[in-house]
């Protein structure tokens, strides 16, 4: 028992001038879609308030861990060098001289903007992280098609989306509850960072009415969507590559032996 009171008071001395560190983290994400011309700054702010106002006051901002930007109160930002070109360290975004330039204003997005951001103030006795999500959507030089195919007595219908970010899914749905198999398949991120996919669908189309098929291509946690909706009858409207495949065959041979002019 004797042994077990002096730990406690062992650790006690040992803890007492150790301050926990706040912590905030902001569970909304920051969606930012690209523009091709005119984009404001998208400015994340640092909410903090400081107990000691009085000694020195440093702000730093990081993206995934690696420092972007910092201003030290009494002075102007110093942006990274490598980053010069993301940040306008001009904005101001308040009149508090202990607030003044701690928003991180960013300039430029690309899909590198994409991350996790974080802002770390620090006196000489106190710290304060405060976290941010930003999510960039680039929809800018996007393709969307959907096409319907027979093939033997199975209707089948393509969705197909390229050049999107973030990672995409591909949804197709039906008026007519007549979708009975959906594959779909991973999307595949190419050179530059975008992505393609592909989904496909086979309907049981029993009738000559007019159906309606929507693809909606969806983002996670965003809310907008891309979408295109295919309309058509029966399958004689459909493409059977066979046929398609055998008038070619015939179109050639009657050609090599002069029977077509």
């Amino acid at each position: 028992m004797q042994l077990f009171l002096a730990f406690i008071i062992a650790a006690s001395t040992i803890l007492k001038d150790v301050q926990c560190l706040p912590v905030k983290i902001d569970a909304e994400t920051k969606f930012i879609v690209l523009q091709n011309e005119g984009m404001e700054p998208t400015v994340l702010d640092c909410d903090y308030n400081l107990n000691d106002t009085d000694s020195f006051l440093t702000v730093k901002w990081f993206r995934n861990d690696k420092t972007i930007y910092q201003w030290i109160r009494g002075s102007h930002p110093a942006p990274i060098p490598e980053f010069k070109s993301d940040v306008d360290s001009s904005y101001e975004s308040s009149t508090d001289p202990n607030k003044q330039y701690s928003s991180l204003a960013l300039i430029n997005p690309s899909i590198d903007s994409t991350g996790d951001y974080k802002c770390v103030v620090q006196t000489r006795t106190e710290t304060i992280t405060v976290h941010k999500s930003v999510q960039v959507i680039d929809v800018r030089n996007y393709t969307l098609n959907m096409y319907r195919y027979q093939i033997q007595n199975e209707t089948q219908l393509e969705c197909t989306v390229s050049n999107v970010f973030p990672k995409p899914t591909i949804t197709i749905t039906s008026e007519d509850d007549d979708i009975v198999k959906v594959v779909a398949n991973e999307p595949q991120e190419n050179e530059d960072g975008y992505f393609n996919a592909t989904t496909f669908a086979a309907i049981q189309d029993d009738d000559e009415d007019t159906d309606a098929h929507k693809c909606v291509v969806t983002f996670e946690g965003y809310s907008q969507n891309l979408t295109t909706i295919l309309t058509s009858g029966s399958c004689k409207s459909c493409t059977d590559y066979r046929i398609l495949f055998l008038s070619c065959l015939v179109y050639y041979l009657f050609s090599n032996f002069k029977i077509l002019d």
